[in-house]
């Protein structure tokens, strides 16, 4: 599996930033190229909690199904996903200065036949890098506002 990993402080308590952050239904806001998370199921944010995603990568549509794997507020969450890609997202929320330190890992690995159409992994693993360094730099704009 292949790794993406950024950290931002971000100027707001730590629980409004994980209660924003945590829920499916606000990740395509502040995630790039992730067009939309779908059927979620139930409402309520927490662990169980699945949505079916839908993503672009290089051009190339992704799709998959996701579950909050682990819930602990207001410190962590992992989503773990199947489909296009596999993936585990671990959100990690720390206490600092007054703001909170927000730092991201997603271990990924892409199916064989999407693999087949982003021919390129050097260039998959610098778009990951870069949509994670991003996915951040959303987040602190939304919740600075």
């Amino acid at each position: 599996m292949a790794k993406a990993t950024s950290s931002i402080t971000i100027n707001k308590p730590i629980k409004e930033v994980f209660e924003y952050m945590a829920s499916p239904h606000n990740g395509p806001a502040f995630t790039p190229n992730l067009n939309e998370n779908t059927n979620i199921f139930p409402e309520k944010d927490g662990l169980g909690q699945k949505f079916d995603w839908r993503f672009n990568m290089a051009g190339v549509d992704l799709r998959g199904k996701a579950e909050v794997t682990e819930y602990t507020p207001p410190t962590k969450v992992i989503i773990s996903s199947k489909g296009d890609a596999d993936s585990a997202w671990t959100y990690t929320l720390e206490e600092a200065d007054g703001g909170t330190k927000v730092i991201v890992e997603i271990d990924y690995e892409l199916a064989e036949t999407a693999l087949q159409r982003i021919a390129n992994k050097m260039v998959i693993n610098k778009l990951a890098q870069k949509t994670t360094e991003q996915m951040l730099e959303n987040l602190k704009v939304i919740l600075e506002a």
